[in-house]
């Protein structure tokens, strides 16, 4: 600890000068480049100096002293991204948050002395897959899933993937603390590999025999779980190195098949996917003869083989087709149900009550897998008609620089601009607005511009309206830019320590909109400045 304060106060000395002002002209941005865990600072850090924006320029590049401190003279007026990456942490911007950091603002009245630069240590995650008698299990597909709310919902979401090494070892490295899953598919190496079916000229399929070592691993969960929702979580501290071992234990494997007209086949038919559900999301069946052919002249029908798999749930899908199979046994299936579809019309009106534009069109863009992008004129009066589409999840837009605002729907689930169809005709109203804007402001606490705070601006309706929602970290003079605003009315509020909050839930922000600052975004205006500055709440 006595080594750590005599560093850190040869940093302090280094960088202290009283004006930011450099001697050479320009100004001077210098800090201290410091572990998150422990504090120590961090020698031979690479920190680099570059321009903002999606294609910023690199101007410098230093390296740390071991005192943990860097400085760039000569810096011109204006606003910088500061990046730092060292071996054994997370590369890292500025106070970065998801994919949000501070930039660093030079100029009159500020500091950009004395910044605190802090690395967190990454983590790892490794193991081994054996079989039941304890021999590895090789190119085992080993999927990594993890807790995230980086999108204002906390959910699991798939984070990384690999295969299993010939000695059944899988690491995960360089990753960051937070809750993850691991799940863990294979192949028995000794399982009966049958042949592909093949067509004969009495047109019978040729098929091999039934073997006792027809068996298959089920799709199993960290630790040895048969299913995600008994998975167990696996926590990981800055640093932490965790090791997660799994053991696959082979079942009887039931075979699948799936007839359809060979009118399918000659056209090139896409093969169902056959899926099963990890948290949620589909995850791909790995297995031995997933979507072999077989044609049979005689019936005029194609057979599509899955196999072997191991008992369980699972679902084929095809576009918008889905078909959920509680599989115990081999079976067959006789062909796909025809995708259900349902009418959707409705009528859009301009909010401002102005007249709709001519030559206006709305689309249905599929979000859901299924097929389809359809594209209607709307009448005069604000009307389309979309005839029958698949059953499945759509995001309706016009044309032009028009947005949709509010929406409303019978015999459908809305969410915002998306629309959820099932068997039901449905209905919708939806309210348009022109133009888009970017609204600029400042974060400020106790009379200073405050950086790294999470500023939202949020519509009226948060719950019906989330993908209105934006977001921006505040830079170190406390300034902040939100683009892609719809016009309408919104809440704006600045949030300190906030970077973990499910802000698209309207109850977890409920109460900093009570100190939010009420901004209106006008149509066709593309620029909105905030008047006065937005007071950061504390979490």
């Amino acid at each position: 600890m006595r080594r750590v304060a005599f560093l850190l106060a040869l940093a302090i000395a280094a960088i202290a000068p009283r004006t930011a002002r450099a001697d050479n002209g320009g100004w001077t941005v210098s800090g201290v480049v410091m572990s998150a865990t422990t504090g120590a600072p961090l020698d031979r850090t690479e920190v680099t100096l570059s321009t903002t924006g999606e294609n910023g320029t690199q101007l410098a590049e230093v390296l740390t002293n071991e005192a943990g401190a860097f400085r760039f003279d000569g810096v011109q007026t204006g606003k910088y991204a500061l990046s730092a990456s060292r071996r054994g942490y997370l590369p890292s911007s500025y106070q970065e948050h998801d994919a949000y950091f501070t930039a660093v603002v030079t100029g009159p009245g500020q500091n950009t002395r004395n910044l605190r630069f802090e690395l967190t240590p990454y983590g790892a995650i490794s193991g081994t897959v054996t079989d039941d008698g304890g021999s590895p299990v090789a190119e085992a597909k080993v999927t990594l899933f993890r807790q995230d709310d980086s999108d204002g919902e906390m959910k699991v979401r798939q984070a990384g993937g690999g295969m299993t090494d010939d000695a059944g070892q899988y690491e995960f490295a360089r990753i960051k603390g937070g809750t993850y899953y691991i799940a863990v598919s294979a192949e028995p190496w000794y399982a009966f590999r049958a042949n592909a079916p093949v067509n004969l000229s009495n047109g019978q399929q040729d098929e091999a025999p039934p073997s006792p070592l027809d068996v298959a691993y089920p799709l199993t969960f960290y630790p040895n779980a048969p299913d995600s929702s008994s998975a167990t979580p696996i926590p990981i501290n800055a640093g932490d190195r965790v090791e997660a071992n799994f053991t696959l234990h082979a079942v009887p494997a039931i075979h699948l098949k799936l007839q359809l007209p060979a009118e399918a086949g000659r056209r090139g038919m896409s093969v169902p996917t056959l899926t099963q559900d990890a948290f949620g999301a589909d995850q791909s069946v790995q297995s031995l003869d997933v979507g072999n052919l077989a044609y049979d002249r005689r019936s005029g029908s194609v057979t599509v083989y899955y196999g072997p798999v191991a008992p369980g749930h699972y679902e084929l899908q095809q576009g918008s087709t889905t078909i959920s199979l509680e599989a115990t046994s081999s079976r067959t299936l006789d062909g796909l149900p025809a995708a259900s579809t349902v009418e959707v019309r409705g009528r859009f009106a301009m909010a401002s009550g102005a007249a709709l534009p001519d030559r206006l069109t709305a689309s249905l863009v599929s979000m859901s897998g299924g097929e389809g992008r359809f594209t209607m004129p709307v009448g005069r009066d604000g009307s389309f008609d979309f005839g029958s589409v698949p059953a499945g999840t759509y995001l309706l837009s016009p044309n032009g620089a028009l947005e949709v605002v509010q929406m409303a729907a019978s015999g459908a689930e809305v969410h915002g601009s998306r629309i959820t169809v099932g068997s039901d005709a449905a209905m919708v109203a939806a309210t348009l607005a022109s133009g888009s804007a970017t609204v600029n402001g400042f974060a400020m606490r106790d009379g200073q511009g405050a950086g790294g705070m999470l500023v939202l601006l949020v519509p009226s309706d948060p719950s019906a309206n989330p993908d209105l929602i934006r977001r921006d970290q505040s830079d170190s003079d406390g300034s902040f830019s939100l683009p892609a605003v719809v016009p309408g009315s919104y809440t704006l509020v600045a949030i300190a320590n906030g970077w973990n909050l499910e802000w698209k839930h309207r109850d977890a922000i409920a109460a900093y909109l009570q100190h939010g600052v009420p901004v209106q975004v006008p149509e066709n205006q593309r620029t909105v400045n905030v008047a006065g500055p937005v007071q950061v709440v504390n979490r």
